[in-house]
């Protein structure tokens, strides 16, 4: 379907209008008041069913199934609700892989199908809707009996924001019947707009060849939010799948929730991206923040975690009011989670009827034997070890690219494979680990192994660009003090998924010293230096040398965006995706899975020990990282092991 049929309204009737019975509010508001409740799901990556598609097994995790029934309860106990989603809803599991990759589909797409069965009643885009191209996006959204809003992004930029032609309606207005505190029915108009991360023009670069074109958040909604209050919006709720960052606004924020809030039009902001919740402690009472009250800019907000951990409720009891257009104002709000229930839905989930179809379908799909693992593949202690999982990922890039590059005028180059560990816990939880046993290896292990649906691309560097390209990944270590006594090993304000290692050199990271860059590639200690004898095949690297890098489209565009200085040569960009790549590699090879190379490691600082923090299963490997002598000191709320190592 083409773009532009978004761009006309999508595919609802954003003013329909619904009755609903007459009830009090669970806030008892005053007689002449009208209590409405918003509930939002967010970043729901695909997971619909209890089921875990790696493990290949039903499990009492996080899922729309597992929250339906806290949405039923929530609408139950307040007549007057509205229900959002907020982005990532359509990438993030071998389901999601499956249905991308089915020839000539006709059923709708189950998260679509879901939200049409749970009765959403809008939802915006986030960024890994992106990730299978704009023709997949397109045709999954036509489908939807929703509006999907979203005001910043465009496949035209005009001369102002007004004048941007967007891949979605930036804004809906929903008109509903709601009753008051005695009974007495009114019309609200309650304006919605959808925001995501501007990075989405760099980060899917390769896949939207331009089609797509980002406006930055804060001026997007500067432009129509007045036009919303023209157009009579009682109440404008900001969809934003983004995080929470500082109140005061800053050009191309990615977490730009809470300068959204403090816009005097908005009224209510659904927050998201960044996979945590809101309120909570995970945030620091600041600035316009409290994550006490759950206010940002002093307006109601929840950020509802992620893959259906949590559902979050905003009570508004609105009064009325004469100012301008608007007929109603926000008079008292309250932001709350609930978290998911911890026992199975069991067959009891509304979901399973219209989802099983594509469910089963996904089980075969991802059960194709494709060879042999000589190994456990697994991520535990991927960012402190070298690991057997990444040497494999790195090993099929490499050979992918040889093979490709054969006759060309690069053949003639070293080509070094990079791998990382994508799930290696973080906000993902203790079991966000890859935990492949040795034996067969099916096609729902490679999703396990590399779990975003990235493209595999090729450049030529020199020796310098790759020694700075390892320093960057090693942002993800603190700077240790030699000497030190059980101070934390990572930076947990880094995402281990950025943590590349090249297993093709062998090198050693200095953790006494300061970064050089930070994550996101920002020079920051000219001086320092953490990687040291860097050396390819036991001779060390010159700077001059030139060397072919296989990485994937997401890290090469970062690159460009981060670092202009840096000068990057395509020399493959053929738009294969990286789980092809290696289940190819496995095919073709039959076996995998041999011990890992010996490539990076600490340099040692006697008498130094740090932490580190691992899933549960990894005591049963603890045999990888035996050269630091682990000790187990404790197991955390979250279920993560924490680790004791002698460096």
């Amino acid at each position: 379907m083409p773009v532009s049929f978004f761009a006309q309204g999508g595919p609802a009737d954003p003013d329909r209008v619904d009755e609903t019975v007459s009830a009090p509010g669970a806030s008892d508001p005053a007689a002449n008041a009208l209590a409405l409740r918003l509930i939002a799901t967010t970043d729901l990556h695909a997971s619909l069913l209890p089921y875990d598609y790696h493990a290949n097994r039903p499990v009492a995790g996080r899922s729309l199934c597992n929250i339906a029934r806290q949405i039923a309860d929530a609408r139950s106990e307040m007549p007057n609700s509205l229900l959002f989603d907020n982005g990532d809803f359509l990438q993030g599991n071998p389901l999601a892989e499956y249905i991308a990759s089915a020839p000539r589909r006709r059923r709708t797409h189950p998260v679509i199908a879901a939200f049409n069965s749970l009765g959403y009643d809008a939802a915006t885009l986030g960024n890994h809707e992106f990730n299978y191209g704009v023709g997949f996006l397109a045709t999954a959204l036509s489908r939807a009996q929703f509006p999907v809003v979203s005001a910043n992004i465009t496949t035209r930029l005009g001369k102002s924001p007004l004048r941007d032609r967007t891949f979605v309606p930036p804004y809906t207005m929903l008109k509903r019947r709601m009753t008051d505190g005695m009974g007495r029915p009114h019309t609200l108009r309650i304006g919605v707009i959808g925001f995501a991360p501007p990075q989405i023009e760099v980060w899917d670069h390769d896949h939207l060849g331009g089609r797509i074109r980002m406006r930055d958040i804060i001026a997007a909604a500067k432009a129509w939010l007045p036009r919303m209050r023209a157009q009579g919006a009682d109440i404008i709720v900001a969809l934003a799948h983004s995080g929470i960052g500082p109140v005061e606004a800053e050009d191309g924020m990615e977490n730009a929730a809470a300068a959204l809030a403090s816009l005097p039009e908005i009224d209510a902001v659904i927050a998201g991206h960044s996979h945590m919740a809101f309120p909570g402690p995970e945030f620091p009472a600041t600035l316009g923040i409290d994550p006490a009250r759950g206010t940002l800019a002093g307006k109601p907000a929840v950020m509802p975690g992620h893959s259906g951990s949590h559902i979050g409720i905003i009570d508004l009891v609105l009064s009325r009011t004469e100012q301008g257009p608007r007929r109603w104002a926000v008079q008292r709000a309250e932001a709350s989670l609930r978290a998911r229930s911890g026992r199975s839905p069991g067959r009891t989930c509304p979901l399973r009827q219209t989802v099983g179809p594509d469910h089963r379908a996904a089980l075969a799909w991802s059960r194709q034997l494709l060879g042999t693992s000589l190994a456990p593949l697994h991520t535990w202690f991927a960012t402190t070890a070298p690991s057997a999982a990444l040497d494999c990922i790195a090993r099929a890039k490499a050979d992918h690219v040889r093979l490709r590059l054969a006759g060309t005028d690069w053949a003639g180059l070293p080509v070094i494979g990079s791998a990382a560990p994508f799930r290696s816990g973080g906000r993902g939880g203790a079991g966000n680990y890859t935990d492949i046993p040795a034996g067969p290896v099916r096609l729902r292990n490679i999703s396990d192994l590399y779990s975003f649906p990235n493209s595999l691309v090729a450049l030529a560097m020199s020796g310098a660009d790759v020694a700075d390209w390892l320093e960057q990944s090693a942002a993800l270590f603190r700077q240790i003090a030699p000497g030190a006594v059980d101070v934390p090993l990572h930076d947990f304000d880094v995402p281990a998924f950025s943590f590349d290692v090249l297993p093709d050199l062998s090198y050693a990271i200095d953790l006494s010293q300061p970064a050089r860059f930070d994550a996101r590639g920002r020079l920051i200690n000219p001086h320092a230096r953490r990687i040291v004898g860097l050396s390819l095949g036991g001779r060390p690297l010159d700077p001059a040398q030139r060397l072919v890098l296989a990485t994937n489209n997401h890290r090469a565009s970062l690159a460009r965006a981060s670092r202009a200085d840096l000068p990057l040569t395509v020399v493959l960009s053929e738009g294969s995706r990286m789980q092809d790549v290696l289940a190819d590699h496995v095919r073709r090879d039959g076996l995998i899975g041999a011990a890992p190379r010996k490539a990076w490691h600490f340099l040692p600082m006697p008498g130094t020990t740090v932490t580190v923090r691992s899933g549960a299963g990894s005591e049963a490997h603890l045999a990888d990282i035996a050269a630091f002598r682990p000790e187990t000191l404790a197991v955390d709320p979250e279920g993560f092991r924490l680790y004791r190592l002698h460096l």
